[in-house]
């Protein structure tokens, strides 16, 4: 059931009734029995697996926090419950591939087993937002959640359970437990926001995917500019298509009274490769700095072991993206470029300009956008190889619209929706939320609401027709 889909609507709107018509009392239990309904929507068998999960962090968490000898054994053995359940959906197979593939390399004819298994949606964002919260009641920064249906709503909140923000217990329980009442501009403050988020994913980011899916389906048949092209419109598709599902997610959250963290800040208005960690994802940038850089021992250890520890952080990050060498790559790559821009400010203090290190920063994340998209590492080698094709002639008038018409194959209509919905999504970038978001509220009613319905209508008439999934659900 996807946020995009008129199956979720009718689901939310049954929810949102229920909710604010309900005992404030009985409110939890409303939310609660929606996420598992949502949970089992997508492949009911597993309904069992979160409720498990569920059970067992919820008496370990307990029993960490009370017991004084045996506490960090405890953690351990339920992380390596959690992670275990995690490998076994989605990292089984790819390494058993992978190991298989080296013992053929050395003449060993080694069959081993293969496991078709659905991944359980959300599997790896409820993974790690529970094993944040077991290490914080081991550390003592939040006492264990006593109330069972609490912690399982923790758990499966819906807005959230999909592809996050990965939440941390101190923020959300807390607001699971309070008393909330119905306030109007909060919920037309979430309706806003989940708008917003609708426009960007069901009209930027699908349409976007209409001519990058094109190109990555046959890639040979692609050289030089184009490919160059695509690589920048999928930077945008993939930036909109994520952000839309933050904002929709945050926006449902806010209509029923919650407030979710912020998942992005401009990020491709970033300074460096670092500085676009700190705004791109950002509850998986924390997570990973507070219960897996920290440990490693962060920037305590000299420049050395500090960039070791980017790299581990951030190979593992691509890793948890998903089961492929590609992501892999992608991490790896990131990290790289972190440990190479600590060394370049170690042995030079030289002064550049910001509006260089936008654009080199926005070129090296999209160059790792490339392992990202691509279905294998040869598929990411041609477009590096080729991207470049012909590059005197990329200044050339005949060459560009020759670009073009192979691009938009369907007609001149779709390029010029194309050019100006990147246009819109680049404004929105560079623009603030707050400031835009203030600049209408400041307008007469009929210029506001005009404004409003503008939106809708351009939801209706330039999505695409085919719902496509969320990019980051695959996750």
């Amino acid at each position: 059931m996807l946020f995009n889909t008129f199956s979720f609507f009718l689901f939310f709107i049954t929810v949102f009734v229920l909710y604010w018509k309900s005992p404030n009392k009985f409110q939890w239990v409303i939310l609660l029995l929606a996420s598992l309904y949502f949970y089992g929507s997508w492949i009911p068998a597993y309904l069992g697996l979160i409720v498990v999960t569920t059970i067992i962090n919820y008496f370990a968490a307990i029993v960490i926090y009370r017991s004084k000898l045996y506490k960090k054994q405890i953690l351990f053995f339920t992380i390596f419950i959690d992670l275990g359940i995690l490998f076994l959906y989605k990292y089984l197979n790819f390494f058993s591939f992978s190991f298989g593939e080296i013992l053929l390399n050395i003449n060993w004819k080694i069959a081993l087993p293969q496991f078709k298994l659905l991944l359980p949606i959300g599997i790896s964002f409820y993974t790690f937002q529970v094993v944040g919260y077991l290490v914080d009641v081991y550390r003592g920064s939040l006492k264990p959640e006593k109330h069972l249906g609490y912690f399982a709503l923790f758990l499966c909140f819906f807005p959230q359970l999909m592809s996050g923000p990965i939440e941390r217990g101190k923020e959300l329980l807390p607001q699971l437990k309070k008393i909330h009442s119905f306030e109007y501009s909060q919920i037309i403050s979430g309706l806003k926001l989940f708008t917003i988020g609708l426009f960007k994913k069901m009209v930027i980011a699908d349409n976007l995917a209409v001519v990058v899916d094109r190109v990555f389906g046959s890639l040979p048949t692609y050289k030089g500019l184009s490919l160059i092209i695509t690589v920048i419109l999928f930077t945008w598709q993939i930036y909109t298509d994520f952000s839309g599902y933050t904002d929709m997610a945050r926006g449902v959250a806010k209509m029923l009274g919650f407030n979710l963290v912020e998942n992005f800040n401009a990020p491709y208005l970033a300074t460096s490769v670092r500085d676009f960690w700190q705004r791109w994802h950002i509850s998986l940038s924390r997570w990973f700095r507070d219960y897996l850089y920290i440990p490693l021992g962060g920037n305590r250890g000299g420049f050395w072991r500090t960039c070791m520890n980017v790299m581990i952080v951030f190979t593992l990050c691509g890793l948890w993206h998903g089961a492929s060498w590609t992501f892999v790559v992608w991490g790896a790559f990131h990290g790289l470029m972190m440990a190479i821009e600590r060394l370049v400010g170690k042995i030079t203090k030289l002064q550049v300009p910001t509006v260089i290190k936008i654009i080199y920063t926005y070129s090296m994340v999209s160059i790792s956008w490339i392992f990202f998209r691509s279905q294998n590492l040869s598929d990411a080698v041609y477009i590096l190889r080729y991207a470049f094709v012909g590059f005197k002639s990329f200044m050339s008038v005949h060459y560009i619209l020759a670009t073009l018409s192979q691009l938009f194959v369907t007609n001149k209509v779709e390029m010029v929706i194309v050019v100006i919905l990147l246009a819109i999504a680049i404004f929105l970038e560079i623009v603030p939320r707050i400031s835009l978001s203030n600049f209408v509220s400041k307008q007469p009613t009929i210029i506001r609401y005009s404004l409003y319905v503008l939106l809708v209508l351009m939801i209706i008439q330039l999505r695409d027709a085919n719902i496509k999934q969320f990019i980051y659900v695959r996750f």
